[in-house]
Formats: structure tokens, sequence, C-alpha cells
């Protein structure tokens, strides 16, 4: 998928955005474009600040960026070569690897904090008495996709919690749509991610059930940057000089995480409002892969039946 283009044609192709606008003048005529499908969520951050500072077409690349809504859809977009790098949850990452899409795992997203505030958790309505997994027993939870990250949290949740899982019913709704859905009585609870989670957090009809996600997957990784087995093979310097640039719009992330010039960043390609953006959990990018930490989501997914065998996770991260 990745080709030669001229840097007017990286102009046309980045359709105007500030990162056509940083191409040095000192380059080569010619770039290499890749086509990168993401959710427009501040974990992809370091790939929105590499691109508009530079840094890829440092390395000799522009990069054409589609958000989708989910990393399910785009999975198999990747596949059928609609596009070269893909941003998706990291239980979608699994899933699809237990199935034999042979994928490689390039950067992981940021790891989910060990305590609380993270960007997942489980919200009732106010007053609605829930505390344990037994609460929600014969109740029911919204969530965007069964079988996936947000189904796996409540999953585990409530089997930690001392309730069984199968006595719950789950719901599958658009994530814009669950805090209305949980305010008119269509489900008891939901697993709200950010910015979502901040906007229930601060509305006097719900209240805090639990910070399900940081009980369940504490230190793991909740999302992935990943390109096809046949991408790695044909084309592995142009993914290592991606990820030069993609590393170093991570550095700058990290540095800069919380401070005005992130939150203006951040809001740009949200479309979130700063202020909300201020309430929500941000957590540092990590500047490798850890194989033992996405071998802990694996295991999570096989104790849930979502995963039938262990995955060769080291054999699918992009070297």
């Amino acid at each position: 998928m990745a080709q030669k283009i001229t840097r007017r044609a990286a102009l046309a192709a980045a359709g105007g955005t500030l990162a056509a606008l940083h191409m040095r003048q000192a380059l080569a005529a010619d770039l290499t474009l890749l086509h990168v499908s993401m959710v427009p969520i501040f974990v992809v951050a370091p790939h929105i600040v590499a691109d508009r500072k530079g840094w890829f077409a440092e390395q000799g690349i522009a990069v054409t960026t589609q958000p989708v809504q989910s990393g399910n859809v785009g999975i198999p977009g990747l596949v059928s070569g609609s596009f070269d790098i893909l941003y998706s949850n990291s239980v979608a990452v699994l899933t699809a690897l237990g199935r034999g899409i042979d994928l490689r795992i390039i950067a992981e997203g940021t790891r989910i904090a060990e305590k609380p505030p993270v960007a997942a958790a489980l919200l009732q309505r106010k007053g609605g008495g829930m505390h344990t997994g037994k609460d929600l027993e014969g109740k029911s939870i919204g969530i965007a996709t069964k079988y996936d990250i947000q189904w796996l949290i409540a999953q585990e949740w409530v089997k930690m919690k001392g309730g069984d899982p199968n006595k719950v019913t789950y719901r599958e709704m658009p994530l814009p749509s669950m805090l209305d859905a949980l305010a008119s009585n269509q489900v008891d609870a939901v697993v709200a991610i950010d910015p979502f989670l901040a906007v229930g957090l601060g509305d006097p009809r719900f209240e805090l059930l639990s910070w399900a996600q940081a009980d369940v997957m504490p230190g793991m990784p909740s999302s992935m940057w990943v390109i096809t087995g046949e991408t790695a093979e044909k084309r592995p310097d142009l993914i290592r000089a991606y990820l030069r640039g993609f590393y170093k719009g991570a550095e700058w992330v990290d540095e800069h995480l919380g401070d005005p010039e992130y939150m203006k960043l951040v809001a740009s390609f949200t479309k979130t409002d700063p202020a909300l953006l201020a309430k929500m959990a941000l957590n540092k990018q990590p500047l490798d892969v850890d194989p033992k930490q996405i071998e802990r989501v694996a295991a999570l997914m096989k104790e849930n039946g979502i995963l039938k065998a262990d995955l060769d996770i080291p054999a699918h991260v992009f070297k």
C-alpha cells in the first residue's frame, strides 16, 4: 500500500493538515505515503504530534490518517490493504491473532494505571446501590461490543467481586449513547470510557460503581498499533522509519502530558473541550513493546473464553 509521492502530492494527500506545512525544505522531493487508521482519542497523540511537527517527514514519510469508529472496524481494512498501519484496542488485536490473522505489534498504546483514576469505569445511576459483582447479577450492563475490551472489563470484574457473569445481561450500544441509556433505565450500569466517563462523573444523575479497569487490567496495554505480517516482511525498513518518528512524538507527549500545549493538540483532533480533557485520566506513552504485559491480556481473554488457545506473543512483535 505504501507508495512514493512528491512533496506536492503529499500536501494534497494530507488534506491541508499542519503535517504538510511542517515538511522541511531540506527533505528529498520524494516521500513514501503510509495510510494510517485510528480512533481519534488522546492515546493516538504520539502519531498526531509526529505528523504535525514533521518528524515523519524527516524520515521520508508522509501519512494520511483515517479515523474509524473502533479498531475492530479497522482490522478488515488493514488486512485488505486499505491501511498500512492500524491503531486498535488490545482485545481486538489479540482476537484477530487467535483467529489466525497474521499481524505484527509495532507499538503499544498507553498502559492502564495500577491505581485510579483510569480511562474506563463502571457507572450506575445515583443511588443505584450496587457495590459488588454479586449486586450485578440479574442486571444489565451497557457496552460497545460484546467480547471486546469493555465486555472483558465487566465480565472479569463481576467474577473478581463475587458475582456470576453468566447472570449479567450485556446490551451493545454506541459509546455516545451510553449515558442516555443509563439515565433512562435501559441498562443498570455502563462501562464508560473517556471522554464519556469524564462527562458521566460530572453528571449528578450518575455515580461511580467501580474503577473496574484498574482492578481488572492494571499495567496492561489497552491498545496497540499493528501492521500485517506481509508488511513486516516486505517493508521492515519503512516501518522502522515510521517508528522513529512515532517514538519522537511519544517522547514529546510524555514530556508535555497535561500541559496547555498538549491539551490544545488533543482538543484539536478529538474535538473535545479542553476543560473536559483536564478531567480525564492521562497516562504516558510506553517507549517500547512489552510482550509479558500483552501476554497478561491474552491470559485474561483466555480465562473469559475469548481466546481458545495460548498465543506466541513474542512472535507477533515487530522487530
